[in-house]
């Protein structure tokens, strides 16, 4: 009988998907310490968030086989073309254009360890995938309806979403928040009742575990900073285990493959450092801020649309890193 786990057995499931995010999360119901560390703002902001999004370049760019592909470079340099030109024309709406683009991405990741733990169930796909979106996207788009988040230890605000309350009273902001409250509780619990009764018990956990994320980070948390980190936890750390296990079973170079975990760790840390100097590289190119911001956001979008195409169900490394696992835990 196949196995629908991810890694070896149940406890490197939990450890590599879960645990660091649960781990945090207790770390800030606990301590203030995560709000006013420095150390830990350039942990999880630079080489967590900042250096994962340059570890796709290692399947992409330094793989023999998949550097040849036109797709590859027609992503690249689209995507750089496509951050020149709104960041160009239409300044404003830049980190808007980042913002929605990085949430997306990782909503798709957590939708996408869903149906991982859901392999070769095909009863309600559709309601499942459509539940999904419901349970994470209601509280972004609540989100916008709240006040302000705290900054804690950031400057300068990383979440830019569309401020509502320039179009909008906070009254009324107010009352759509708890309308919607109410019917996100309302759906919330008939989608649970729904998974329990499907008994795919991974699934509904998987599922689960990223609408407590998102709940927390959009709905509850008051500091912009514990989302974000609650955010970044939850999508890099798992993030890094994929692809360690990706590049050691799919990667042509037999040296990375073997040490898929000491690159990882390497691209991490160059991307953060990257991460890190963004601004004062911005600063010194000042007069070419576009170009600047382009090229230095390029292995951003180019590493969303990258996973777009490598983790489809059609394709063929895709179908590798998923026959591969589901074989190991026969």
């Amino acid at each position: 009988m196949k196995s629908n786990l991810i890694f070896a057995n149940r406890f490197e499931d939990f450890a590599k998907i879960f645990l660091a995010t649960l781990i945090v999360f207790i770390f800030m119901m606990m301590t203030d310490v995560l709000v006013s560390s420095t150390a830990f703002l350039l942990i999880t902001i630079y080489f967590l968030d900042g250096g994962h999004v340059y570890s796709t370049l290692l399947e992409v760019l330094a793989d023999p086989e998949e550097v040849r592909k036109k797709y590859v470079w027609i992503v690249l340099l689209g995507s750089f073309f496509l951050n020149f030109i709104i960041h160009l024309f239409f300044t404003g709406y830049f980190f808007y254009y980042i913002f929605y683009f990085t949430i997306y991405h990782n909503m798709r990741q957590g939708l996408g360890v869903t149906f991982l733990y859901r392999l070769g169930e095909k009863r309600s796909a559709n309601i499942v995938k459509w539940s999904y979106y419901f349970l994470t996207l209601v509280p972004l788009v609540l989100f916008h309806m709240k006040a302000p988040l705290l900054k804690g230890k950031l400057e300068e605000a990383l979440f830019k979403p569309i401020d509502l309350y320039q179009f909008f009273s906070a009254q009324a902001l107010e009352t759509a928040f708890r309308s919607g409250l109410i019917i996100y509780t309302v759906g919330a619990i008939a989608i649970a009742i729904y998974l329990i009764v499907q008994k795919n018990v991974r699934g509904f956990l998987s599922m689960l575990f990223f609408t407590t994320v998102y709940t927390y980070a959009f709905l509850i948390s008051d500091n912009e900073f514990k989302s974000y980190a609650l955010l970044i936890f939850s999508h890099a750390i798992p993030y890094y285990f994929l692809m360690e296990k990706r590049l050691g079973i799919t990667h042509k170079l037999n040296f990375m493959q073997k040490y898929a975990w000491l690159f990882l760790l390497i691209i991490f840390t160059i991307g953060g450092v990257l991460e890190y100097h963004q601004r004062d590289i911005v600063t010194l190119l000042e007069p070419m801020d576009s170009l600047a911001l382009a090229l230095l956001t390029t292995p951003l979008i180019s590493h969303f649309i990258y996973d777009a195409i490598l983790w489809k169900r059609g394709n063929e490394r895709f179908k590798a890193f998923v026959d591969n696992g589901r074989t190991q835990t026969l």
